[in-house]
């Protein structure tokens, strides 16, 4: 692929890449890839987690014959920016800004913009659809509901998998009370985030981000998902512990527009495939062996059929 880099404005700069195919006729599409949580760059990499699954979704698109724009979060990479006093609401934001930087490409057809959501970019993607109105979205290992939810069944997953640990790491787990704390120490942790006012608050030698989650947990993410209109896929792996499998389907029930739903068998959060179990306790671990993996085949055989008949076929005119 091409790429070039492309900055844009919004109350701060952002500063990303546009990858297009090397060879190319006429005005592309193109995709805007919205991040996951925390200080992601414009490749989804965070410290110590060299993700880069960002920069293969653009290589896998340009292959296809359509361009992508991906970018620094605030706060990461080359964009300017304070991550931990960035809310929702500024990410959301940030994506709008996005999409109206690449309808003034050249290059891109901005009839043609669409939204690519990763974890908590497809909460996000809907808020953005709202203002933006996209040709289509994919959602990519997505939660049918709040942020808080999500959070609150991660906890579970663990408890229920100490609970049935077997061995010594079991043994010593249920000692220390690990399942029967985990859930109150949540609880009493986003209860103080949701009464309070600040934009960051500390615990310990921990700074959190308490803009960002006090204003996922108050917003009402079913309404802009209803609002859904374009077409919409949703893919998300078995193995994935960090958001529900089964919610795939619930994302395409709530929309709107047309929709088609997948889960992939062996696929996990980092859009790689797995072949240990699925495993909270064990997450660190495995996502850190999974890094040199390609992008699940089978995701992105489903993306690339999809593409096909929603992102490279020009629509008909009337």
């Amino acid at each position: 692929m091409k790429e070039q880099n492309i900055q844009f404005e919004t109350d701060v700069t952002l500063k990303g890449s546009v990858s297009f195919p090397e060879v190319s006729e006429g005005k592309l599409p193109l995709v805007v890839i919205i991040h996951g949580s925390g200080p992601v760059d414009r490749d989804g990499n965070v410290k110590n987690m060299k993700m880069n699954a960002y920069k293969m979704l653009a290589e896998f698109f340009a292959s296809i014959g359509i361009a992508a724009l991906r970018f620094d979060k605030r706060g990461a990479g080359e964009s300017g920016g304070d991550f931990y006093e960035t809310g929702m609401w500024d990410l959301v934001n940030d994506g709008v800004a996005a999409v109206q930087a690449a309808r003034k490409l050249p290059e891109i057809d901005p009839e043609r913009i669409f939204l690519l959501g990763h974890s908590e970019g497809c909460i996000l993607a809907p808020a953005i659809n709202k203002q933006v109105e996209a040709a289509g979205l994919i959602l990519l290992a997505g939660q049918a509901d709040s942020i808080r939810n999500a959070s609150e069944q991660q906890v579970r997953i663990l408890e229920e998998e100490v609970v049935n640990m077997k061995g010594f790491l079991g043994i010593m787990l249920r000692g220390l009370k690990v399942h029967k704390t985990s859930t109150t120490k949540q609880t009493k942790l986003f209860d103080e985030i949701a009464a309070s006012d600040q934009t960051v608050i500390k615990k310990g030698l921990v700074k959190i981000n308490a803009k960002w989650i006090r204003e996922h947990f108050q917003y009402k993410f079913e309404i802009d998902l209803a609002a859904v209109n374009c077409p919409v896929l949703a893919i998300t792996g078995n193995k994935d512990v960090q958001a529900n499998p089964q919610h795939v389907h619930l994302l395409a029930e709530k929309v709107h527009g047309p929709a088609e739903a997948y889960n992939v068998s062996k696929m996990n959060h980092l859009l790689r495939d797995q072949e240990e179990p699925a495993s909270m306790i064990k997450l660190k671990s495995i996502y850190k062996k999974g890094f040199s993996k390609p992008l699940s085949p089978e995701m992105l055989s489903i993306i690339e059929e999809w593409a096909e008949k929603n992102i490279i076929l020009e629509p008909a005119v009337v």
